[in-house]
C-alpha cells in the first residue's frame, strides 16, 4: 500500500471508531459466551449423568437434541435474513420481526407435531405429557435460537451473548436443584424452561430498542423482494448443508464402532465444535455492522480479519493443550481415543476460517452462489471421507476427512478472499458503487 493509501486507511479507522467499537464488543462477547456455553454444556451433562438415572439422561438428551435439530430447520434461515437486512430495514424492522417470528413458530409447531405423530414416539417419549408438550418445546427452542442473529442484525449481538451465558449458568443450577426428582422432565425443563424466560426478557428488550433507536425510525433502504428471496434461498441451502455433516457423521461412527466409541466421539466433538463455532461466530456481527455502515467497510474488514487471525491461533493452541486435558478429566479412555481428533482439529479449524471470511464477504455483497457450491463440495468430502477414513484409521478418520475438506475449501477461496480484502482496504466506496450500479438493487 502506498503512503497515501496507508494514511487514508488510518483516517478511515479514526472515522469508523464507533462502528469498530460496536463490532469489537459484539464479537468478543460472542466469543466469550460461546466458550463459556461449551464448558457449562459439558458440566450440565456431566452433572446429569452423575445425579440422574441413566434412562432419564438418555430420554432427556434425545428429546432436547431432536428438538434442537427441528428448531434449527424450522427457522428456515430467516435468522440470516435478519442478520443482513435488519440494519437497513428502518421502521419496517418491527413488522418484519413479527412476521418472521410467527412463521418460525408455526413451522416449529408443525415440525414438533409431525415428529410426535410420525416419529419413534415409543422410544423417544416416556409418557403422554412429554408427547403433548414436545411441539411447544420445539417452538421455544426455535425462538431462543433465532434471537442470536436477530440481535446481531439490530447491532446488539452482545445481548445474545449475555442470554446464552446466563442461560448456561441458570439451567445448570436448576438441574442441580431438581436432582431429587430423578426424572427426564426435570432435565428437559431445566433447559427449556429457563430458555423460555430468556426469550421473554430479550424480546422485551428488542421491542424497546425498536421504539427508541433512531436507526429504526427512518425509511427502509431494502433491496427488491426478488433479491431478498434469492438471498433467502441461498442461505437456506447453506444452513441445510451445514446441518447434514454433523447429523450424518455421528451415525457413521455409531454404526461402525458402537455406542461406546460414539460416546468418545461425542465428547471429543463437543470440544472441537466449541472452537469451530467460535471461529464462525465472528462473521455475524461483521455482516450486520457493514450493512449499517457500508462506508466503513475497509476499517471493519481489517478489524474482522485481525480478530479472526487472533482467535484462530488461540483456538489451535486450545485444541492442542486444553482439549486433551479436558478429555483426561472426563476419563483416560476418552483422552486416548479422542486426542488424535483434537490434534487434527487444531489444523482444520483455522483452515475453515478462510471459508468463513469469504462467506462474510459474500453476505455483505448478497451473493452466496460460490459459497454454496464450495460448501456442497466440503460437505460431500466430509461425509464420503468419514465413511472411508473411519474404515482406515478408526474414529480419527473423521478428522482426516474434515482436514482434507477444509484444506480444499481454503485453497479454492484464499485468492478471492485476499482480493476482496485488498479491494475493501484500498477502495471502500467500491461496495456502494457496486450496489448502485446493478439494476434493480438499492444501495446498502
Amino acid at each position: 500500500m502506498t503512503l497515501t493509501g496507508w494514511r487514508g486507511a488510518r483516517l478511515g479507522d479514526v472515522e469508523a471508531q464507533p462502528a469498530q467499537h460496536n463490532l469489537r464488543i459484539n464479537t468478543f462477547s460472542l466469543i466469550f459466551s460461546n466458550l463459556l456455553t461449551g464448558v457449562l454444556g459439558l458440566a450440565f451433562w456431566g452433572a446429569a449423568a452423575r445425579l440422574y438415572p441413566t434412562e432419564a439422561v438418555g430420554v432427556g438428551a434425545a428429546v432436547l437434541s431432536s428438538g434442537i435439530l427441528l428448531s434449527t430447520l424450522s427457522m428456515l434461515s430467516i435468522d440470516t435474513l435478519y442478520e443482513r437486512f435488519l440494519p437497513i430495514a428502518g421502521f419496517r424492522a418491527g413488522p418484519l420481526l413479527i412476521r418472521g417470528f410467527s412463521i418460525v413458530s408455526a413451522t416449529a409447531l408443525i415440525a414438533g407435531v409431525g415428529l410426535v405423530w410420525l416419529g419413534p414416539r415409543e422410544s423417544l417419549f416416556q409418557n403422554t405429557w412429554q408427547m403433548a408438550t414436545y411441539p411447544v418445546l420445539v417452538v421455544l427452542l426455535a425462538l431462543y435460537t433465532i434471537l442470536d442473529k436477530t440481535t446481531a442484525g439490530l447491532g446488539v449481538a452482545r445481548w445474545a451473548a449475555a442470554k446464552n451465558s446466563i442461560h448456561s449458568v441458570v439451567k445448570l443450577v436448576v438441574l442441580l436443584g431438581f436432582a431429587f426428582t430423578a426424572s427426564a422432565e426435570s432435565i428437559i425443563l431445566s433447559w427449556v424452561g429457563t430458555g423460555a424466560a430468556a426469550v421473554l426478557v430479550l424480546v422485551l428488550a428488542i421491542r424497546r430498542r425498536l421504539r427508541t433507536d433512531p436507526q429504526f425510525q427512518v425509511p427502509p433502504t431494502l433491496p427488491p423482494d426478488r433479491e431478498i428471496w434469492r438471498y433467502f434461498g441461498s442461505s437456506f441451502g447453506l444452513t441445510a448443508t451445514w446441518a447434514i455433516g454433523p447429523l450424518i457423521v455421528p451415525l457413521i461412527v455409531l454404526s461402525k464402532f458402537g455406542p461406546a466409541a460414539n460416546a468418545h466421539f461425542a465428547v471429543t466433538w463437543a470440544i472441537v465444535n466449541a472452537f469451530y463455532s467460535t471461529v464462525h461466530l465472528i462473521v455475524s456481527p461483521y455482516v450486520a455492522e457493514v450493512a449499517a455502515h457500508p462506508d466503513k467497510v475497509g476499517a471493519l474488514t481489517r478489524r474482522m480479519v485481525a480478530t479472526m487471525a487472533v482467535v484462530n491461533v488461540a483456538a489451535s493452541l486450545g485444541l492442542l493443550i486444553i482439549g486433551p486435558f479436558v478429555l483426561g478429566l472426563v476419563g483416560g479412555d476418552y483422552r486416548t481415543e479422542g486426542q488424535g481428533l483434537l490434534y487434527l482439529a487444531a489444523v482444520f479449524v483455522p483452515l475453515s476460517a478462510v471459508a468463513s471470511v469469504y462467506e462474510g464477504f459474500a453476505r455483505v455483497r448478497r451473493k452466496l452462489g460460490a459459497v454454496m457450491a464450495v460448501r456442497c463440495v466440503v460437505t460431500t468430502i466430509v461425509i464420503g471421507g468419514s465413511l472411508v477414513g473411519t474404515g482406515m484409521f478408526g474414529m480419527v478418520g473423521v478428522g482426516w476427512a474434515y482436514l482434507v475438506a477444509e484444506a480444499l475449501g481454503a485453497v479454492i477461496l484464499l485468492v478471492p478472499v485476499c482480493r476482496w480484502v485488498r479491494r475493501f482496504n484500498t477502495d471502500p466506496d467500491w461496495l456502494i458503487r457496486t450496489a448502485e450500479a446493478e439494476p434493480g438493487r438499492s444501495a446498502l
